[in-house]
């Protein structure tokens, strides 16, 4: 990490979104300063501009962080390689091809590699060019644009050092009451990088203050901002300050922040949790602009979405791993987004006239167990008998799918030489606008609903849980019924989570401040109640103590430019 690297000059913030497609020019350009604070804050134009620059950077392509076929681009980009890469519940795909190599999880350990220094990086960046916005903003006397200024750079530096202690710090049951050292706090603009690591205990203290100022900013503003979901708001703000003292295990602010965010949001209907997730919806509460910006085939749509540009290049697409897929119900709408033997109860005269039985699924003659995953079709060059039925059958199923082009189904599956994965997803559909886009949102109403339900049931108030999950599943699953008590209606709302925010970054992240094992299942046709979907090579098991409670080593590049970085003191 270059000096600059870390502190940002506002300028840079300013351009960004016209430099998004070179960032290492950008990175490696010295801060400018001949702009003066008038000319970001003494406007409302200027405002939107220097806001605008800072949270187009979750969007920006990270050239110097690319490393062979993975290309960091952005917010959409690490939720995935962390969140699902390192996870149990998502299986084959870009991430699982590189299971063995440079998304080894073991990686997180080198402080000279690529994941070390990934989210890193990208962290510091943007809090760096906060920092530089909040740097020409008056203590007082505020005008209406510098309250939504100040107010968006505040939540964007905390939604930043989240992520960091996600991946960085530790546990709260491991953090001594929060008095063990993490992170650098980075709070000035143009301030030199030395400096000591601070407690978590302080990172959280500040992002607390930062997130009731930023909210009170909100209050305080008129500006709004309409349908451009990529900038933060007020309920954003809050959902930022539920996500942290979740990791905190301060449920009590964790349950009032999370129902706040999500007023004025609705749970999107059955109707439209099927329709991709490449459209807004009342549900999406912060989202990314809805346009290449410039990084075309490196946003999440290309590698990502079931007919992405290089899924239907390579062949294979992610999907939901069998240990997950098995407590869908056939009711339950969801079930619909993943190809496997709840397809043949939901779409019965389609599989009769394939002539496939949920029993297919499981026929060793048609099932395999390869290095990517468990394939129910053998290889895609000549299918036949058995094989070929499934093909036509999930030809024809994905054509049920109204976003979904012909051309789509033929390009995942007919030339599909790696098979068909058992619980492939349709939930993430790139739309035809020539790199197949797809941008899930980075916050929606549903998390928050199944945060509250989760901080509900810490604080003793079972029956705000369990309402939540009737919340969530009558849009879900209008048979659903909620009975569970005590320990087991935990452990339903850590299911339903798994199943509703799957794919969306969340699932290692929550393994790791749930203090859970995270067990990758091997296939097991013998043992279905039991097994997963993964091949036997990649049959982790990580217990809580592993790699220093899950937490990333801290890049080489802290110590190389930060003289006052005691590595002693994380005990790493």
């Amino acid at each position: 990490m270059k000096k600059n690297n870390i502190i940002y000059g506002l300028a840079a913030a300013i351009m960004l979104p016209a430099m998004v497609a070179c960032s290492s020019d950008y990175l490696d350009e010295a801060p400018l300063t001949g702009i003066s604070s008038e000319t970001v804050s003494g406007s409302e134009k200027g405002a939107e501009a220097a806001v605008t620059g800072l949270v187009r950077q979750m969007q920006r392509q990270l050239d110097d962080l690319k490393n062979g076929n993975l290309n960091a681009s952005g917010e959409s980009f690490f939720a995935n390689l962390y969140g699902e890469g390192l996870g149990a519940d998502a299986n084959i795909g870009e991430i699982t091809n590189y299971a063995n190599s440079s998304c080894n999880p073991n990686n997180l350990r080198s402080i000279t590699g690529w994941w070390a220094s990934w989210m890193y990086e990208y962290c510091y960046s943007i809090i760096g060019s906060a920092n530089s916005i909040l740097a020409t903003i008056p203590e007082s006397d505020l005008s209406d644009s510098q309250y939504w200024m100040k107010a968006c750079a505040l939540t964007m530096r905390a939604h930043c050092y989240w992520r960091l202690m996600e991946v960085y710090g530790p546990r709260w049951v491991d953090s001594d009451n929060g008095n063990a050292y993490c992170l650098v706090l980075r709070l000035n603009a143009n301030e030199p990088n030395e400096h000591p690591f601070n407690t978590a205990n302080e990172v959280y203290d500040q992002m607390y203050s930062d997130l009731k100022t930023a909210i009170d900013c909100f209050s305080k503003t008129t500006k709004e901002r309409g349908e451009d979901l990529f900038y933060p708001d007020k309920s954003v703000a809050q959902g930022t300050l539920a996500r942290l003292a979740m990791l905190k295990n301060d449920y009590t602010t964790a349950q009032q922040m999370a129902h706040d965010a999500r007023q004025g949001y609705k749970i999107m209907t059955a109707n439209q949790y099927l329709q991709g997730f490449s459209v807004t919806n009342d549900e999406w509460m912060w989202a990314p602009a809805m346009d290449p910006l410039g990084i075309y085939y490196w946003g999440f749509g290309p590698h990502y979405a079931c007919n992405g540009h290089y899924v239907k290049s390579w062949g294979y697409s992610c999907s939901m791993d069998y240990n997950l897929y098995k407590h869908l119900k056939v009711t339950d709408v969801r079930s619909r987004l993943y190809f496997g033997p709840l397809v043949v109860d939901f779409e019965p005269e389609m599989a009769e006239k394939y002539g496939i039985t949920k029993a297919d699924f499981f026929d060793s003659k048609v099932t395999l167990q390869t290095k990517l995953g468990v394939s129910i079709t053998s290889t895609g060059k000549s299918p036949s008998g058995k094989n070929l039925d499934m093909w036509n059958f999930i030809m024809a199923y994905g054509k049920t799918f109204n976003s979904m082009r012909p051309e789509d189904i033929k390009g995942i599956y007919q030339t599909n030489t790696k098979g068909i994965s058992m619980g492939v997803q349709y939930k993430f559909q790139g739309l035809d606008d020539g790199y197949t886009s797809c941008w899930p949102p980075y916050m929606r109403a549903a998390e928050m609903l199944l945060t509250e339900a989760e901080a509900a049931y810490h604080n003793n108030d079972y029956t705000t849980a369990q309402n939540c999950l009737k919340e969530l599943m009558a849009n879900r699953d209008e048979t659903y019924e909620i009975t569970a008590t005590g320990e087991a209606l935990l452990e339903e709302i850590k299911l339903q989570r798994r199943i509703e925010l799957w794919g969306e970054g969340f699932c290692w992240f929550d393994y790791k401040r749930w203090n859970q094992t995270l067990e990758r299942k091997t296939w097991d046709p013998d043992d279905l109640e039991n097994c997963g979907g993964w091949p036997n090579t990649l049959g982790w098991e990580f217990t809580p103590d592993w790699m220093n409670g899950w937490r990333a080593a801290v890049p080489r590049s802290e110590f190389t430019y930060n003289k006052e970085a005691d590595a002693s003191l994380l005990g790493l």
